[in-house]
This record gives C-alpha cells, structure tokens and sequence, in this order.
C-alpha cells in the first residue's frame, strides 16, 4: 500500500508492482492444507478420483489449469461425463485448517463430481454468464460443436468469450447446448444476468488510493469478472468514477478499476496486468478494457 502511494504521487517509475497482490492468496501456516495454485488442487484431485472405483477417467484440461475432464458409472450402468472446475473449491478452502479444508476437498467429490445426476433437469437458477479466456474453449472436441453439443457461449471482446455456467455451491460446471431445453443464446443470457444481478449484495470493494478499486464477489469470487456484464454493476461504479473507468481482470477471481481522471491509470492498469501474468496463476485477461455504448470493449493503448 506504501508503495502505491508513493507511485501515486511522486514516480512514473514505480507503478503497480508494488501493490501486495500476495494478498489475495490468504493465509499461510503449517496447520493449512497447502496447495500453490489451482493446478497443484486439481492434481490433488485427480489423484483421488483415480482411486474410486466409479471412475474411468479423470483428465487434466490442457488449455485450462482449473479444468478437468472426469468420466464415471452411474448407478443404470451408463456413463457420466463431466467437465470439473476447481476455481470455487481453492477459494472455499484457502485459509481453512487443514481438517476442514479436508472435508471440504470430500464433499466437493461426493456432492458435485461423483453424484449419480442422470435424468437432472436444467438448473437455471444457478445458471450465470461469466468471463473466460478465449482458450476456454480450445479443449472442445470438433465433434462436439458439429453436434451442438460443445459448451454455450459467446463472444466478448478481445482474448475472453461469455461462457455459460452453473454456478453451484462447490464448482463452476459449463453448460453444453444439448442441455439447456431448447432456449437460445439471448434467454440464456436474460437467466444468466437476472441470477447476477442477485449476487450484488455480494460485492466487495477493496480501495488501495482514491481511483484504484478491487470489486470481488464474496464466497463466490471465481464469479467476479462476470459483474462486468451487468448494468447494475456499472451503475455502482458510475458515481465513483463519474469520467469513466479502465478495466483490468487478469485474474479470474477479482475486477481491478482504474479512475480515467488519473494521468497514468492506462499505464498503470498494464503494469499491474503484466506483473500478474509474470508471477501469477489462475490467468484471464492479458487487455485493457472499458465501456462503451453498453459494451466491454478493449482499449487500444498507446
């Protein structure tokens, strides 16, 4: 923090580098249990899986470290497959004790990967549209896509797509076309946006100086850059940044805003960008973004 308002006020030479992003990781103690990002969780994971019986296959997603691909027996004898994502269990368990994290890591694959879901119906009151790179959607199978049964998104700006998900207590599942009854892409996004609209009661704002903002979504924070498809988010920011505001979501866990009115917010909001890509795990965004006419466009930078 020190460091930040030095650079605010003194220094073109000192920038983001030294906000303490090392925050956002929680605590760290030898009675935690301990893993270094979301793909040393997912290989955990894996692991175990491989030990169950009911399981075929548990394969790591090669474009995605929080993704994996799991096939199991359901109880008729057919196959489930499932597409796991690990993002909203690392968060459920950061700084728990270990014995918790534990139970949790338990529940996870009892409730969500190896639960017997045939005949499930769509869950649109978890449905979401949220924010994913672009090579989200490198492991989809040609095949798939050809049969529309590839995963329901669409295009955004720049490297990120709006890739819709169910958003359930433990993980993040995305949804494939052949699951959704029918409904197209605009009444997915009308679900999707009505059930983010009620996480804003959620919302966290974490202020280093005047201008510079963090906005996660508490205990769902791998839900976080999908805020930024929503009007009521940008209504909260409007009064706060009434010249507008530069968007950055490198991580896929929180919102970095930068006030316009701020000489060097551009430079900044890049500094902070390739520091994380440099040192951090769990990746979104390489852009600049902002709004405009309603739409999260990238900003062409100097």
């Amino acid at each position: 923090m020190l460091g930040l308002l030095k650079y605010l006020g003194i220094a073109t030479r000192t920038v983001i580098a030294l906000i303490p992003l090392s925050g956002f990781a929680g605590a760290s103690s030898s009675d935690l249990l301990q893993f270094r990002d979301v793909a040393a969780l997912r290989t955990d994971v894996i692991s175990r899986l491989k030990t169950d019986s009911r399981v075929k296959e548990a394969i790591p997603d090669p474009a995605d470290p929080a993704r994996l691909s799991v096939t199991s027996t359901q109880s008729s004898g057919k196959d489930q497959k499932l597409q796991v994502d690990v993002t909203n269990l690392l968060g459920r368990i950061r700084g728990l004790p270990a014995a918790e994290a534990e139970k949790e890591i338990q529940r996870f694959l009892r409730v969500v990967v190896l639960a017997d879901t045939e005949g499930n119906d769509f869950d649109a009151a978890h449905l979401i549209a949220n924010i994913r790179p672009r090579e989200h959607l490198d492991a989809m199978k040609p095949e798939e896509a050809e049969l529309g049964s590839g995963p329901a998104f669409e295009d955004l700006a720049g490297d990120v797509v709006i890739l819709y998900q169910i958003d359930a207590a433990d993980s993040l599942a995305s949804v494939s076309l052949s699951d959704v009854g029918g409904r197209s892409l605009a009444q997915l996004r009308e679900l999707a946006l009505e059930n983010i609209n009620t996480l804003m009661p959620q919302v966290r704002q974490s202020e280093f100086v005047d201008g510079v903002s963090i906005f996660t979504v508490e205990d769902d924070e791998a839900v976080s850059p999908a805020l930024l498809l929503t009007d009521k988010f940008w209504s909260l920011l409007g009064p706060q940044f009434p010249r507008g505001a530069l968007i950055a979501i490198p991580r896929r866990d929180a919102i970095f805003v930068f006030d316009k009115r701020l000489p060097n917010a551009s430079q900044m909001a890049r500094t902070l960008i390739d520091k994380i890509f440099k040192e951090e795990p769990d990746l979104l965004s390489e852009y600049i973004f902002e709004r405009r006419d309603g739409k999260l466009q990238v900003v062409a930078e100097q």
